[in-house]
């Protein structure tokens, strides 16, 4: 409810409705890896950090050799390699494997819950360091999610 509350009115015109397609589809791959990411982490064979190098590593690989078949070559300066290493390094890197890791003790409710919370997050972000404003009823759509994990929250440990 919160995330509709965030979004509406949608009034999409044919061309949004095709990336709202593939945004569909994009829910269905994610929902799908975690599902397969929770069944390889939660076996405990496979150290988390392993995981996170090889899926990482190949869809690092897979979108490297895209882009340099569709694309030059970037000029990059010292901040903009810095802020690759640090995106690539801490932003996900490590933060994949933090969260390989926590597959293996969290239930699917509780990775779930962490993961939804994402909105609130991304809204947050962009309010604080892209100066985007928010309307009261983006600010009503990101308190309804988070009392909604909130509740589930209480009430899984009640």
């Amino acid at each position: 409810g919160g995330v509709a509350l965030y979004f509406l009115p949608a009034d999409f015109s044919s061309t949004q409705i095709i990336g709202l397609m593939i945004a569909a589809f994009q829910v269905v791959a994610n929902a799908t890896a975690a599902a397969l990411g929770r069944v390889v982490n939660r076996s405990a064979t496979i150290p988390a950090l392993f995981v996170t190098t090889i899926s990482m590593g190949v869809g690092a690989a897979v979108l490297l050799v895209t882009g340099l078949l569709t694309q030059d070559l970037p000029q990059l300066d010292g901040q903009a390699l810095a802020i690759i290493l640090w995106l690539a390094g801490i932003n996900t890197a490590y933060a994949f494997t933090l969260w390989n890791h926590t597959q293996r003790t969290l239930s699917a409710m509780e990775s779930s819950m962490i993961n939804n919370t994402m909105l609130v997050q991304i809204g947050l972000l962009a309010w604080l360091f892209l100066g985007e404003s928010l309307s009261a009823q983006q600010i009503a759509g990101m308190v309804a999610a988070t009392a909604g994990i909130l509740l589930v929250q209480l009430r899984s440990t009640a």
